[in-house]
C-alpha cells in the first residue's frame, strides 16, 4: 500500500452510534462521527469516549482537549515527521474549525490524514515520544 494510500474499507459497513461511549473496531471519518454527534444533541464537544481498534479518517484536525490519551495509535503517514501533522493554535488559545475532543482514549487505533492540535504540553509529548512512518 503507498504511503498516502487509503486503507480498505471494512468487509461489512455497519452504523456507529455517534453517542456511545465505546467505539470498538469502527472504521469512520472524525467528521461524520463529529456531525452525527451534533445532530444527535450530543454537544459541541466529542467527550467520553473510548476508541479501540478503530479506523479514523480525515481529513480534519483534531483538537485534544484535557483527558484525551493515545494508547497504541498508529497516527498514520507524517513523512517521516510526526510535527507534520501536529498543528499550534496561533493564539494560544481556540482552533477554530477543529473538532474537540476531551475525556477520550484512543486504543489501538489507526488514523489516517488527521491532524492534531492542542495544548502546548500535547504537542511537546508528541514530537518527543511518537514515531511515524515515512
Amino acid at each position: 500500500m503507498a504511503a498516502d494510500a487509503l486503507p480498505p474499507p471494512p468487509a461489512q459497513a455497519r452504523e456507529i452510534d455517534p453517542l456511545a461511549t465505546e467505539i470498538s473496531g469502527g472504521h469512520f471519518a472524525l467528521f461524520d462521527l463529529y456531525r452525527a454527534h451534533l445532530h444527535a444533541s450530543g454537544g459541541a464537544i466529542i467527550e467520553g469516549r473510548t476508541f479501540t481498534d478503530c479506523l479514523i479518517e480525515g481529513p480534519a484536525v483534531m483538537l485534544a482537549l484535557e483527558g484525551v490519551h493515545f494508547e497504541g495509535v498508529n497516527f498514520g503517514p507524517t513523512g517521516g515527521d510526526v510535527r507534520n501533522m501536529l498543528f499550534r493554535p496561533m493564539s494560544g488559545q481556540r482552533a477554530i474549525g477543529s473538532i474537540p475532543v476531551r475525556n477520550c482514549t484512543f486504543r489501538n487505533c489507526q488514523f489516517h490524514t488527521l491532524g492534531i492540535t492542542g495544548g502546548d504540553d500535547l504537542l511537546e509529548t508528541l514530537v518527543r515520544q511518537v514515531v511515524t512512518p515515512g
